[in-house]
């Protein structure tokens, strides 16, 4: 016996220089993701190739807004809005683990392109929705630049109006929220329904032009997203089959495996929504990653104000903070990528989550996607001010980061109650979804 430590290789230690570990696409080797797609990493690879245009370019889309043309008609030449959208109609139908891949992508780049690329994900429900709803959408699909459809007030508690006419509903309201509805080809929109002495909830498909969007949407952060109210002047005349009662939706989403092909439509109601969440949270995983990838570009470079070294990066305050930042970026992005690949699987074996699962895995989450915001404001506090500039992606990083997490459906604390309800014993909310009203309960 020897105390001896064995050396490694010589081939593995000669002619390399000191520094962190190549950058892999993934935390996870590609085969050890059995639910990756060829056509998921094409669109996360030309993803990548945009992601510093998509970062130059956004200051100027936050002052217009809306997400610059530029990057809208790319997104739609690389086919990112029919990532969700059913085999069927010409789209890939993708599962929760590639939408996670091509959000994190996103993210590194800004976050309202990922946000519109979330407003093109609506598509996984809204096929869902019987045949005659479903051709009238995609048949405005050939030639359209941007998301298919868009939508607001769908779950929230405030939404539009209808009342029962021949052959459909008379429609009025304000619908909040409604991200990415300058190029969306249809809006959708939640109203409380009235037909004699039955009442419900429904979703509505409406046409842009009987809509008059309003410009409401001025924040703190997030302000490329398009994500101003949209209001009806007069009354709006919707055709029957543009009507979809809420209470039917998980009947609607539940039997999708059978209409069509695809991960994106084999998942269950419960995880079918939590995707969602998984999107915004990668995307939260990977603006991290872009935050420290513009800190280790900087901090070489600039000079501190204190302590009296010649960079910021000599400061070991700023390895520290680049040290922890990194391992909150690994422990963020680790739990989004396992339930990603957890909805797939379960996709995969026609199951579902329970409603104790689902809302502790929105729990955990949002507290994965805090974690990400904290690894920006870390590095934005360590570069300083200079980091505050409005032309830096640092505090951009960091408000849109605030902005997201501050959604009804991502709020940490409201999660962590919905889910404590149930650790202990007490009866549960009617939510889903991260805390979304349960409308096909409402009746």
């Amino acid at each position: 016996m020897t105390d001896t430590i064995p050396q490694p290789p010589a081939e593995l230690s000669q002619g390399l220089p000191p520094g962190p570990p190549p950058e892999r696409s993934s935390p996870l080797d590609a085969p050890a993701s059995r639910y990756l797609t060829a056509e998921g990493k094409r669109l996360a690879a030309g993803v990548r190739t945009l992601q510093h245009r998509i970062r130059e370019l956004a200051p100027e889309s936050e002052r217009r807004g809306r997400l610059s043309t530029e990057i809208v008609e790319a997104f739609t030449e690389l086919g990112l809005y029919r990532a969700c959208a059913p085999i069927e109609y010409g789209g890939y139908a993708l599962g929760a683990r590639d939408i996670a891949e091509i959000a994190r992508a996103l993210g590194r780049g800004d976050a309202a392109a990922s946000w519109t690329f979330f407003v093109g994900t609506s598509l996984r429900m809204v096929s869902t929705f019987p045949k005659p709803l479903v051709d009238e959408l995609y048949s405005r699909q050939q030639g359209h630049v941007g998301p298919l459809a868009a939508g607001g007030s769908t779950f929230a508690a405030v939404t539009g109006k209808a009342t029962r006419v021949e052959g459909g509903w008379n429609v009025e309201g304000k619908w909040t929220y409604v991200s990415g509805n300058h190029d969306a080809a249809w809006l959708f929109g939640g109203a409380a329904w009235v037909d004699g002495n039955r009442s419900g909830h429904a979703l509505f498909m409406m046409d842009p032009a009987d809509i008059q969007p309003l410009d409401d949407w001025h924040v703190a952060g997030m302000m490329a997203s398009d994500s101003n109210s949209i209001i009806t002047t007069t009354p709006m005349f919707v055709p029957d089959h543009r009507f979809i009662d809420m209470a039917e939706l998980p009947v609607h989403m539940d039997s999708a495996a059978g209409r069509f092909a695809g991960l994106a439509y084999e998942a269950k109601t419960r995880a079918s929504m939590m995707t969602a969440t998984v999107l915004n949270m990668a995307t939260l995983a990977g603006m991290a990653e872009g935050a420290l990838e513009v800190f280790q570009q900087l901090a070489p470079k600039r000079k501190p104000f204190s302590p009296p070294y010649d960079t910021i990066a000599e400061m070991a305050s700023s390895q520290v903070a680049a040290g922890k930042a990194k391992a909150l970026i690994g422990v963020a992005s680790a739990t989004v990528l396992q339930y990603a690949d957890e909805i797939d699987h379960l996709a995969v074996r026609g199951e579902d989550y329970t409603g104790d699962e689902e809302a502790q895995g929105c729990t955990d989450l949002a507290f994965a996607g805090q974690l990400a915001k904290d690894a920006i404001d870390l590095l934005l506090r360590i570069l300083g001010s200079s980091g505050m500039a409005l032309s830096s992606p640092l505090q951009r990083y960091s408000r849109d980061a605030g902005v997201i997490l501050s959604h009804g459906a991502m709020r940490l604390e409201s999660l962590a109650e919905i889910s404590g309800r149930r650790l202990l014993g007490q009866p549960p909310f009617k939510m889903f979804a991260g805390g979304l009203q349960d409308k096909s309960a409402q009746k």
